[in-house]
């Protein structure tokens, strides 16, 4: 697995609980979207995330990740900008696999690998439909949701749901956990379908099997979870 150094170069708050970083590898660092790196700290310990932008040649070294804070991960943002860490990779295999209508299915910082893949798709020309249905605990964890709502509105092949499974007052049209809404969003994108899943280890199992049951062939869904 290639290791290289990369440089932190900014911050963004995705949430109250959730930090974009990004940073600049020493060399250009092709990838899949959807594929994941591990930073390795000054202490020895090493955190794995997915990587929340796609390659891109305007700036080759560049990627994004979301981390959140209170998880075993939350001393990667201790990091002062400009600080160097050791990163190896990529792995992983949530990767694009072929032009079909897809279904894209996160909770949490699990919507990282699933944000590159759909920006790394909407840049193309043209191709198939895609939603990505997203769960969060209100409308300020939406991560990246006004990116991704405005995407939406640009790309009529592309569709962002979000549910909220505590809504703030007044802030939310869809409430409850993303396995409610699994069926509506799939029937609209019609046959066949790849999923996407990315999150928390039961909600991609809850997914996996409510797929299987609404007729998605196995092979057709992809998974990952933490």
């Amino acid at each position: 697995m290639p290791s290289f150094s990369a440089e932190l170069v900014a911050r963004t708050p995705l949430s109250p609980r959730v930090v974009g970083m990004t940073f600049v590898a020493d060399a250009p660092f092709p990838r899949a979207a959807g594929q994941y790196v591990r930073l390795s700290m000054d202490d020895g310990v090493t955190h794995a995330f997915s990587m929340a932008s796609p390659y891109s040649d305007s700036a080759p070294g560049a990627f994004e990740i979301a981390v959140a804070r209170g998880t075993t991960a939350a001393n990667v943002l201790e990091l002062a900008l400009g600080s160097v860490v050791a990163v190896s990779g990529p792995s992983g295999a949530l990767v694009w696999k072929e032009d079909a209508a897809s279904l894209f299915v996160a909770t949490g910082t699990g919507i990282s690998p699933l944000r590159a893949i759909v920006l790394e798709q909407l840049a193309r020309p043209s191709g198939p439909p895609l939603a990505l249905l997203f769960g969060c605990r209100d409308a300020s964890e939406e991560l990246w949701g006004a990116e991704l709502s405005r995407l939406a509105q640009e790309h009529r092949r592309f569709r962002f749901v979000a549910t909220h499974s505590q809504p703030l007052p007044g802030r939310a049209e869809r409430i409850g956990r993303v396995q409610a809404y699994l069926p509506e969003v799939l029937r609209e994108l019609g046959s066949p379908v790849r999923s996407y899943l990315c999150g928390h280890t039961p909600m991609v199992n809850d997914c996996t099997r409510l797929l299987l049951e609404l007729g998605v062939l196995p092979d057709h869904i992809h998974g990952e979870s933490y």
